[in-house]
């Protein structure tokens, strides 16, 4: 079986963590402002994860009240204080309202291997605003941590969540039957992925 060098893998995980809070990077596109997130974005998160359309195809429960929200903002920023992933407040360079989230997790050193994930406000569906969060997250995970591997999944009945990631050059794997229980019934998931290598073509 093939070593791998214990050194490298720290490397490459100290490389994620000289990024840590509060110094999480600016990403910017030419609609949208990509930052940290803050305790102040509570009321934004909780407008569109409280819509039962947007958790529709989500792993998270429909949030019901503002503290359900503050744990789940606990949650995401213990991830990245951990080395475990980074997830950015997307925000409208216009108004600097936050509508949503785009990030990574289920960070895999070892393996140079991330999943993306994202949730948009249903208010900016349907203007790319998703695509455009995507492809800044990308650029920072192949350009900046330089990992191999980009992997995402979604409900194979979430045909919007499917378009975002083809149009972000991101490949069909197949089917993961019954791999998620969602909203209490176990999911078939679409598998997709795009390498560091194909990213650069």
């Amino acid at each position: 079986m093939l070593r791998r060098s214990s050194t490298a893998f720290n490397l490459a995980r100290q490389k994620l963590l000289d990024w840590s809070l509060p110094s999480v990077p600016l990403l910017e596109t030419k609609r949208l402002l990509l930052r940290q997130l803050r305790a102040s974005d509570l009321k934004d998160i909780f407008e569109y994860a409280s819509d039962p359309e947007v958790s529709r195809y989500t792993l998270w429960d429909t949030h019901t009240t503002i503290d359900e929200t503050r744990v789940f903002l606990s949650y995401i920023l213990d991830q990245h204080r951990h080395g475990e992933g980074m997830v950015w407040a997307v925000t409208l360079r216009s108004t600097g309202k936050m509508v949503g989230t785009c990030g990574f997790g289920s960070l895999k050193i070892r393996d140079s291997r991330a999943e993306l994930g994202f949730a948009l406000s249903r208010k900016f569906w349907n203007q790319g605003l998703t695509t455009e969060a995507v492809a800044a997250v990308l650029h920072f995970i192949f350009a900046d941590l330089k990992l191999n591997r980009v992997e995402a999944r979604c409900d194979v009945d979430n045909v919007a969540s499917a378009r975002v990631l083809e149009k972000s050059g991101m490949r069909f794997e197949g089917i993961l039957r019954q791999h998620a229980r969602i909203k209490g019934q176990f999911r078939n998931l679409r598998l997709y992925s795009i390498l560091s290598s194909e990213y650069r073509r």
